[in-house]
């Protein structure tokens, strides 16, 4: 039940409220004070409750009207008219109304069992109050016979009540898991796109203090570099700021919406749904030339690219981005960890892999002889890396049959090389190749294609 119900229902229930409240005048000298009194305060619990009226701390405890109940049943001697039956059906009808809520939203599984037993047992010995007052009094197989059909009653109620305890905790299960599952990836969007320009940064002011005492002017023509730099990561920061806002706004109405009765678990997995609405912000082989001209103009090692034409068309769109997070986390390492390193050569194949094709990545980076062991003057500081980075993408690659492995190459090198199926129907298309081909026209000069 959503809360643009709750104005309704708080006006049904006061108007249920008044009539009671009428009928309570007009019985109250038959069917006795005490039972009317009680029977009018049980209901009205009932209905504050169904409504969600805010209610005094002590009238927030359904388990007071129960044992007032308990007391009056306990303590009433009759005698049985018309209109104290007319009140036990009321007051029958209200406990039963107040153990499903009671069941479902009570906090602590043993205040719940514990207040659930108190109305249970309210309910079960309310036939005891009429069938011992009759004249003649019922027998007292009959009254068991009631006794247990109103035992029976409050247990069908107190099991509907734990049914939708269950629903909620599984819909609070499940959008804890989705949130979950969205940090995660707003995280690997910062380690993988923020983090590449700002440690592009990093280097450039590196190389510009370097320069700064031999050629002042050489340093000077990095500021516009470090300011492209400087502002992708703005651009990358930006982004997620604007998916973390999105996504509070439709979790605010998610909880708007479930705030009531509980909700369905969706029929989607949390993964699937976060990657439906970070699909958006999604970046792609399509754009691996912009990349390599990016990290050549905004740091001081050249990318060159080796793609054969036809390669990255028709790529899924999973393969595609996660290509593009391995290619990029890559270029990342290269500037953190290979200070030596004269050139990076990023190459893509279709090669046959187990009956079918696969996209081939390698990232290679190339160092003179000896040089690997060369020290850089200003360190770039440890970062936690938390789960990301190429383990957190060996997982993803894993998850599509592929495989993703790191290791020296060559003399004084590091090589980055990855395998991820494509099925069948990835087949070049006029569109992909339209964009690969324009995005080939930002590639630097030198660039190989």
């Amino acid at each position: 039940m959503s809360d643009r119900h709750l104005p309704v229902l708080r006006v049904l229930g006061g108007l249920l409220f008044l009539g009671l409240s009428t009928a309570a005048w007009a019985t109250a000298s038959t069917a006795g004070v005490a039972i009317v009194a009680v029977g009018l305060v049980t209901a009205g619990t009932a209905v504050a409750t169904a409504a969600r009226l805010p209610l005094p701390p002590a009238a927030r405890r359904p388990w007071l009207a129960a044992a007032a109940s308990l007391v009056l049943t306990a303590c009433f001697q009759g005698p049985v008219v018309n209109a104290t039956g007319w009140w036990w059906a009321v007051e029958t009808c209200a406990l039963l109304a107040l153990l499903v809520p009671t069941v479902r939203r009570m906090n602590g599984r043993a205040g719940a069992i514990a207040c659930a037993m108190v109305l249970g047992a309210a309910v079960a010995v309310l036939p005891l109050r009429i069938g011992l007052h009759l004249t003649p009094p019922a027998a007292a197989g009959e009254i068991g016979v009631l006794c247990l059909f109103w035992s029976l009653l409050a247990a069908g109620a107190a099991a509907l009540g734990g049914y939708m305890r269950g629903q909620d905790s599984r819909r609070r299960r499940a959008l804890a898991d989705q949130r979950r599952e969205q940090l995660l990836e707003v995280a690997r969007d910062l380690h993988d796109f923020a983090s590449h320009d700002v440690i592009g940064v990093v280097v450039l002011v590196q190389a510009a203090r370097l320069l700064a005492r031999e050629d002042p002017e050489r340093a000077v023509e990095l500021l516009p570099r470090m300011e492209e730099a400087g502002m992708q990561a703005l651009a990358a920061m930006d982004r997620t700021v604007r998916t973390l806002n999105a996504q509070e706004d439709r979790d605010r109405e998610g909880d708007a919406a479930g705030s009531g009765d509980a909700a369905e678990p969706s029929g989607r997995p949390p993964r699937a749904q976060c990657a439906a609405r970070t699909r958006d912000r999604q970046r792609d082989l399509g754009e691996l030339p912009v990349l390599a001209a990016r990290f050549t103009r905004t740091g001081t090692v050249p990318a060159l690219l080796d793609v054969p034409a036809g390669v990255l068309e028709g790529l899924p769109v999973q393969v595609s981005a996660t290509g593009y997070r391995i290619v990029m986390e890559s270029l990342t390492n290269v500037r953190r960890h290979a200070p030596a390193a004269v050139t990076v050569r990023i190459a893509a194949r279709r090669v046959p892999y187990g009956g079918g094709t696969a996209l081939h990545l390698t990232v290679t980076d190339a160092a003179e002889a000896g040089a690997r062991a060369a020290e850089r003057t200003s360190p770039l500081p440890e970062r936690s890396r938390g789960g990301l980075g190429l383990a957190g993408l060996t997982d993803r690659a894993e998850a599509l049959g592929g495989t993703l492995t790191a290791g020296p190459h060559g003399t004084a090198g590091w090589q980055v090389a990855a395998t991820l199926p494509l099925p069948d129907s990835a087949a070049p298309t006029s569109g992909r190749h339209e964009r690969t081909a324009a995005a080939r026209h930002t590639a630097p000069e030198g660039t190989v294609v």
